[in-house]
């Protein structure tokens, strides 16, 4: 019963503050749940740090899989064209859900987890490289995919 009603309740039953606390070192200062789209929720944990932010944000449905393969086709063309010194942008990671994505972008990275119809999105802010920030994120992410309807 109570994985229904976190799966009902939307993004922001997927962690608490204790469990955002714990990995960005601050209390959320604001908790802000949205619905861009009708497939989607979003949580936003606000920090006393502005760019130390959680963001949550889970798509179920047909669009899933469009935007898994909008992340599949993105890390291949990283793949191909990131250099010696270059990461990519956008690569697979291995041993979450059906299928998972790093992404990185200016301060902020972000893991996105497909399991079977549902992409999970956990992303953190901060100024941390990206070894830390993926720690960080599956830690959030084992949390998230353990309260997220099957």
């Amino acid at each position: 019963m109570l994985l229904v009603a976190a799966a009902l309740a939307g993004a922001c039953a997927l962690l608490t503050a204790a469990e955002v606390a714990s990995v960005q070192g601050e209390e959320p200062t604001k908790v802000h749940q949205k619905k861009p789209l009708s497939d989607t929720s979003q949580c936003l944990f606000s920090l006393p740090t502005v760019t130390k932010f959680v963001l949550v944000e889970v798509t179920r449905g047909p669009r899933v899989a469009q935007l898994a393969e909008r992340m599949r086709l993105a890390a291949a063309v990283e793949g191909e064209e990131s250099g010696e010194f270059e990461a990519p942008a956008v690569e697979r990671v291995e041993g979450l859900g059906d299928e998972a994505f790093w992404a990185e972008g200016v301060q902020q990275g972000a893991l996105y987890v497909r399991r079977g119809q549902t992409l999970l999105r956990v992303a953190v802010g901060g100024d941390e490289g990206k070894e830390a920030k993926m720690t960080k994120l599956r830690l959030l992410v084992s949390k998230a995919l353990g309260r997220l309807r099957k």
